[in-house]
């Protein structure tokens, strides 16, 4: 879930909700720093921190933030204060949104704008503020503050509007990626862009692709499904090179990939270490057939090579 704009949407109808940050967290728990989520006034929640006690804790100082509490520190080890069996502890930080709608809202316009920035907490109560990037690669506390990276979605480029994309699109925007669909159109014919996807390029080139969306690199990635192997084999010839791409996924059997790569070699257009870059077969080896197997064998892929 997409919190900072979540919060910009209930902050802008009218709603207050509480914000809950994971900002510490040792030994084996459920979420990491980093992990949010929003609790309204009636104690319903968007997001979560990972369930179970520590996530009813958190309602319930939410809900006393919402009844005039000021912000607060939440500290809980899982099997000593809540008799869960992880073994570790979480320190949550819990305040109103409200008190920091300016940074949230300059957070959503950068993650619009898909503008890094760093997110500064004051563990004071004072309201969060919004700085550019000073290197910082993971949420943490750095003496008073709490400071987490604010990065726009990692971005995935489907070449191939079929049966599978189609499988793959709303899986993949439900774990957290920004999907576009890149596809000419001659055979699938799609009147509106799906909820799911932030941009349909009627083009599988590449270069059409990056004068629509800019240009594809760093935390971009790529998975070539079409439905023809000339147009996947165009695709993978232009993208193999561009080594900032964070992922480049080819579908179809190993035989298909095996041909593939003699095609390329001759060309001269792979070396040992690019073609080691390549996932191909695309996906976790799960023996999928259907597209929506196969979408969450993609997918699945994906999630292993973000959290690395």
């Amino acid at each position: 879930m997409d919190v900072w704009r979540a919060a910009q949407r209930m902050l802008a109808a009218g709603e207050a909700p509480v914000l809950v940050t994971v900002i510490d967290a040792r030994g084996s728990t459920p979420r990491h720093a980093g992990a949010h989520m929003l609790v309204r006034a009636d104690g319903s929640i968007a997001g979560t921190i990972g369930g179970g006690r520590i996530e009813k804790d958190a309602i319930d100082a939410a809900m006393r933030v919402h009844a005039g509490e000021p912000a607060q520190r939440l500290t809980r080890h899982l099997v000593r204060d809540l008799a869960m069996c992880c073994g570790g502890s979480m320190d949550l930080w819990v305040e109103p949104a409200a008190a920091s709608r300016d940074a949230l809202v300059a957070v959503a316009r950068a993650l619009d704008d898909r503008v890094p920035c760093e997110l500064v907490t004051p563990l004071d109560g004072a309201p969060k503020r919004v700085r550019a990037p000073t290197g910082v690669r993971r949420p943490r506390v750095d003496g008073d503050e709490f400071v987490e990276p604010v990065r726009p979605p990692d971005r995935l480029v489907l070449f191939g509007a079929g049966h599978v994309a189609r499988a793959i699109g709303p899986l993949a925007h439900g774990v957290g990626f920004e999907v576009v669909v890149c596809d000419d159109g001659e055979v699938v014919d799609v009147p509106s862009p799906p909820a799911w996807a932030s941009a349909w390029v009627d083009s599988f080139d590449p270069a059409d692709v990056e004068r629509a969306i800019g240009p594809l690199g760093d935390g971009d990635y790529a998975v070539i499904v079409t439905r023809d192997h000339a147009i996947d084999q165009r695709v993978l010839e232009r993208l193999i090179g561009n080594d900032a791409l964070a992922y480049i996924g080819l579908i179809g059997s190993r035989r298909k990939v095996e041909r593939f790569r003699a095609r390329l070699d001759a060309k001269g257009l792979v070396d040992d270490a690019r073609w080691a870059r390549l996932h191909a077969p695309v996906g976790l080896a799960i023996g999928a057939e259907t597209p929506e197997e196969i979408a969450v064998a993609i997918v699945a892929e994906l999630i292993r090579e973000r959290r690395r």
